[in-house]
């Protein structure tokens, strides 16, 4: 890990999470499972769903990345989380499930971190 702080929105922090993305009726869920700490991974993406509702946030975790205008909701599921993302206009549906399929590429690898 760098010497960064700890991005307390990204649930692919927590050692042995994978994600998976789906498209769903409006918008997307990010699918997360581990075989780490259950819930340390629930905080994050409790964390992930409150920052991402929280615009006013300082553009370093890996919530304010999401570009697209939505409303996200969190369920608990075997092993893991799943957030689901509605976009907040209909029109931008296709948008969001394209980012959030181009994210969960980048979190296949393990990290929140964003290039800039």
């Amino acid at each position: 890990m760098s010497a960064e702080p700890d991005d307390l929105t990204c649930p692919v922090a927590v050692p042995g999470t994978s994600i998976t993305v789906e498209d769903t009726p409006t918008g997307a869920a990010l699918v997360f499972v581990t075989t780490g700490d259950l819930q340390a991974l629930l905080a994050r993406a409790q964390a992930f769903v409150a920052a991402l509702h929280d615009r006013h946030a300082d553009g370093h975790r890996f919530a304010d990345m999401i570009a697209t205008r939505a409303t996200a909701t969190v369920h608990d599921i075997d092993h893991g989380a799943r957030i689901e993302l509605a976009a907040t206009n209909p029109s931008d549906i296709s948008a969001l499930q394209s980012e959030a399929r181009m994210h969960a590429q980048h979190l296949a690898t393990g990290s929140c971190k964003m290039a800039m």
